[in-house]
């Protein structure tokens, strides 16, 4: 599978909700929500990649260790 922000390899797996949890060699580990998945996989979200990746870098600095990218999180273009 690929990264939902920056489209590289990536490995997930499943979250309650309809999230997934994925592992990126650039951006980490973070989470997505089931709603946010699905904006992106309808194509009305396209990601910021610095944007979103200083926002999961800012939150795991603040003890978040997979930040959950929820449908109201800002990290769009």
């Amino acid at each position: 599978m690929n990264c939902f922000v920056c489209n590289g390899p990536a490995t997930d797996g499943p979250i309650a909700n309809g999230g997934k949890l994925v592992n990126c060699a650039e951006c980490g580990w973070y989470r997505i929500s089931g709603t946010a998945l699905h904006l992106f996989h309808q194509d009305l979200w396209v990601f910021n990649v610095a944007r979103a990746r200083e926002w999961l870098r800012f939150k795991r600095e603040g003890g978040d260790a997979q930040p959950i990218i929820e449908s109201d999180t800002n990290l769009k273009d």
